[in-house]
């Protein structure tokens, strides 16, 4: 049987590009602005894929994104797989973008934003988007992200550190090198 016209010959065409690093590290920026730089590209945030808050697991009482358990991988899988479907670029994102083997298997480029913890704290500190969080929660989202958000050794991530603005091409040429 021919495989011209088939799932498995569009799937092979399409290109999943993960991008990972702490919170405030830049990644849904780096995303969405290379979603505008490449043609027939979507963006897909793993925070559109946690679990409801009432169901996340918790942190001395506080809701807890900080690990795997909290997205639901497999809408996630489900959503990444479709896109192939439909885009030649296929962007996803996350603190924990590289923490699920079936998600890994589906990325063709990766990505790791680091920044110093330092720049870390005084950024989560500044942020208000949750309320004022604890000090100890902000040092646990920086162990956790340690522990979880790292990627494995065989994705051969680009690591970009204290990215900005001015670096994006940088990236974009990357992934062009690498295609």
């Amino acid at each position: 049987p021919s495989l011209i016209g088939s799932d498995f010959l569009f799937l092979a065409m399409s290109t999943v590009i993960a991008i990972g690093g702490v919170s405030r590290s830049g990644k849904s920026t780096v995303a969405d602005w290379l979603g505008i730089q490449l043609k027939n590209a979507t963006v897909l945030h793993q925070d559109e894929y946690a679990l409801p808050k009432d169901q996340l697991p918790k942190v001395k009482g506080l809701p807890n994104w900080e690990l795997p358990e909290s997205i639901d991988w497999n809408a996630w899988h489900t959503a990444i797989t479709q896109a192939k479907n439909h885009y030649d670029y296929v962007i996803i994102e996350g603190i924990l973008v590289f923490a699920n083997a079936n998600i890994n298997v589906l990325i063709d480029q990766s990505i790791y934003l680091g920044i110093e913890k330092e720049d870390f704290l005084k950024r989560r500190l500044d942020e208000m988007r949750w309320g004022k969080e604890p000090e100890w929660f902000i040092e646990y989202v920086w162990e956790a992200h340690l522990k979880y958000g790292l990627p494995p050794s065989d994705l051969k991530a680009i690591q970009m550190k204290d990215i900005t603005s001015g670096q994006y091409f940088e990236v974009l040429t990357a992934i062009k090198q690498q295609g």
